[in-house]
């Protein structure tokens, strides 16, 4: 497979663990911090900027590293996460996950049935 086959796989692969019985999200959290301090991301984004000229993707890497920072001042600062006015984005997502959850629910039931083969 082409390397940039393996990296959309791998993206896509990412939405579609979250529907694994084992799927965890703070570990994930956990995980992203310990490895990736906040100068490290500006720093990683900044390169992919340099990479990909885009308005487009220099106006969503400035808000992604706005959301990240903004993320760890709230849970650093122990702020109440709940108390966000995000009902209509959730209900977008939540659509979203829906639908990469029967995506997800039907390559396990083929796996299922062709290791039955």
């Amino acid at each position: 497979m082409k390397p940039k086959c393996n990296s959309i796989l791998a993206l896509e692969r990412t939405i579609y663990d979250v529907h694994q019985s084992d799927y965890y999200p703070l570990k994930d959290i956990e995980d992203f911090w310990k490895q990736y301090p906040i100068g490290m991301i500006k720093d990683h984004i900044i390169e992919l900027q340099s990479t990909v000229n885009s308005d487009q993707l220099s106006g969503f890497s400035i808000d992604l590293l706005r959301a990240l920072a903004a993320y760890l001042t709230a849970h650093i600062n122990k702020l109440d996460l709940s108390q966000i006015a995000l009902l209509h984005a959730m209900e977008t997502n939540k659509n979203e996950l829906k639908l990469t959850k029967e995506i997800s629910d039907f390559f396990h039931r083929v796996s299922q049935s062709n290791a039955n083969s």
